[in-house]
């Protein structure tokens, strides 16, 4: 019996024992559990911002090393979240941690994957960034020491980078312009890189900025359309065809066939669409106008002026020209500068006024047109013709760039033939109305005639035949 007994109190002492060591490791694994902490715990706002950018899919290993969790007492993680502003108290992150990279290092730093041709092939990325930028204007002097030039975060932000796509990413198109400000309006900033500061507003005024800002079309040129993003270089003067090429295909290749394309001194495209010789070749006027718009303002006027002359058309469809005149005439003059001896600035006001004359024919032509279409008379034949002088009108403006009078004269003279067609056409139409309106009155006095006459025989008939009842 005491044997028995023996026994069951081994077997007690056994259960115990297990149960002990059971218990002191679930406590130790929770105790551990609890003090566990990861980037977020402290990092709260980057971490949020992380998991809706981009980037969602990273860890914060990936860009800084160290750790993924540490283990801390919740009263020393207490005392560390509380801490002040001015606090001394740090956290060791481990050897393995590699900080918040300072400014130079920040292209390096996003170079590790964007620089990576196996990293970014799955997402058919570019991998050219950071060579890029390395050969821009930024990345020039972030090299030579200039730690205040823009750097990956400046455009893309840090942890809540978006795609260019994204609305709310300060690289999309809307946001451009707002992004590059930052830096490229700050007058201190620019001064110490001795950069103007009027950029800005001026491409605000431009018509590429009324285009994004004011009609909210994305495909409007911004900053990085005509300087590169991560490139970003002002285009020299010798390239801004080129660059202007990109879009104005037409334009660019009429402007290299003129006298001014291989001069170094001309500033081609800017020399007369930069705003002037007291811009920054921000301001871009556009010359041209749609041929509707045209055509509006042209009836807008006659609402006025019941018969306007030729130079209050054209200071009302379209004062371009001359305002650009204006602007470019004082760079102009740096070469010609001899008006009474210079035979081309006479050339070319003469080219301008052969365009503007070509402009009043289109719009009057126009106007009859729309007037007698609203008659009695089919002008759908007109209409379809007159498209050519449409067509005619709109290649004007990039054959004005060869500043070739007898190429402009060349297309004024095919629009002037389209619409002495329309015109004449509209002519004879008008003339067979009229002479219908003629032959009506020869028409009614005959039927008069013969409605009297039958009614003469239906009373003659009547006497004749019908006999009055008794």
């Amino acid at each position: 019996m005491s044997l028995l007994i023996k026994k069951i109190e081994n077997v007690r002492l056994m259960v115990v024992f297990i149960a002990r060591v059971v218990i002191g490791c679930v406590s130790t694994a929770s105790f551990a559990q609890e003090n566990k902490v990861s980037c977020q715990t402290c990092h709260t706002t980057q971490g949020s911002e992380l998991g809706t950018s981009v980037h969602h899919g990273l860890t914060c290993q990936e860009c800084h090393s160290g750790e993924s969790s540490f283990e801390i007492p919740k009263s020393e993680l207490a005392k560390f979240l509380a801490r002040p502003a001015d606090s001394q108290l740090t956290f060791d992150h481990g050897q393995s941690f590699l900080g918040k990279p300072n400014r130079k290092e920040v292209p390096s730093r996003c170079g590790t994957c964007h620089a990576d041709v196996a990293k970014m092939n799955p997402y058919g990325m570019r991998t050219d960034q950071l060579a890029r930028y390395l050969t821009s204007g930024h990345g020039k002097a972030l090299v030579n020491g200039n730690e205040k030039v823009a750097v990956c975060i400046d455009c893309h932000g840090s942890h809540d980078i978006r795609t260019g796509r994204d609305p709310e990413s300060k690289t999309y198109p809307l946001h451009v312009p707002d992004t590059c400000a930052s830096c490229h309006a700050d007058k201190d900033l620019m001064a110490e890189s001795g950069l103007p500061v009027e950029i800005v507003s001026e491409y605000r005024d431009s018509v590429h900025g009324k285009l994004l800002f004011e009609e909210g079309d994305t495909g409007a040129p911004t900053c990085a359309t005509c300087h590169g993003n991560h490139s970003a270089m002002p285009p020299g003067f010798s390239t801004i065809g080129a660059v202007c090429g990109q879009c104005h295909q037409h334009e660019s290749a009429m402007f290299a066939t003129s006298i001014h394309a291989g001069q170094d001194e001309h500033k081609g495209c800017v020399q007369c669409h930069g705003g002037g010789e007291d811009s920054h070749f921000h301001h871009i006027d556009r010359i041209s106008k749609p041929p509707g718009i045209l055509i509006q303002r042209y009836a807008h006027l006659l609402k006025t002026q019941s018969n306007p002359t030729a130079a209050q058309v054209a200071d009302a469809i379209h004062p371009g020209p001359k305002q650009i005149i204006n602007h470019a005439l004082a760079t102009c003059m740096d070469c010609h500068d001899d008006l009474e001896d210079d035979e081309n600035l006479p050339k070319m006001f003469k080219l301008l006024d052969e365009i503007a004359a070509a402009e009043l024919r289109y719009v009057e032509t126009a106007n009859r047109l729309e007037h007698v279409g609203q008659g009695v008379l089919l002008v759908e034949n007109q209409r379809f013709l007159f498209e050519d002088a449409k067509t005619h009108l709109i290649s004007l403006a990039p054959t004005q760039h060869t500043l070739d009078n007898e190429k402009v004269a060349e297309k004024v003279a095919a629009l002037n033939e389209v619409c002495a067609q329309v015109n004449d056409q509209l002519d004879e139409l008008e003339a067979g109305l009229s002479l219908r309106y003629k032959l009506l009155g020869p028409m009614w006095v005959l039927a008069i005639l013969f409605s009297i006459a039958i009614y003469a025989k239906f009373k003659q008939l009547k006497k004749q035949w019908v006999k009055p009842l008794d």
